[in-house]
């Protein structure tokens, strides 16, 4: 049983109108949590479209997350609902992290990395 504040990454097994939706928290190639699970700490990013979530769920080592994580070590996990959970080692680097992920949308690579280290370097 969950409680209506909790976080849970998880995907949707089954939905349907007539049925309520199942939703699973382990990957079902292994049978292993692999990152599924209760989301504890961190702040939750709503509000995202899900072309943007598309868009850091596909990243490589040269997108925004990757960028990010060349000054702040972070955890996240990113939704195709439109929210992104991320949590780093204090407040201050979460909220920073969180800022760059909701304003960025529709910035371009450049725009990107001048908005990172403009946050980092205010902090």
């Amino acid at each position: 049983m969950l409680a209506p504040t909790q976080l849970i990454y998880a995907r949707v097994a089954t939905a349907s109108k007539d049925i309520d939706p199942e939703i699973e928290c382990v990957d079902p190639t292994s049978g292993k949590a692999a990152g599924f699970g209760e989301l504890k700490g961190g702040l939750l990013v709503d509000g995202l479209s899900m072309a943007w979530c598309r868009k850091l769920m596909r990243e490589d080592k040269d997108g925004v997350l990757a960028e990010i994580g060349k000054y702040i070590g972070f955890q996240c996990a990113v939704g195709m609902n439109g929210r992104v959970w991320v949590d780093a080692r204090d407040f201050l680097d979460t909220i920073i992290v969180a800022q760059v992920i909701r304003d960025g949308e529709g910035k371009s690579e450049d725009e990107i990395r001048k908005f990172i280290r403009g946050l980092i370097i205010k902090s």
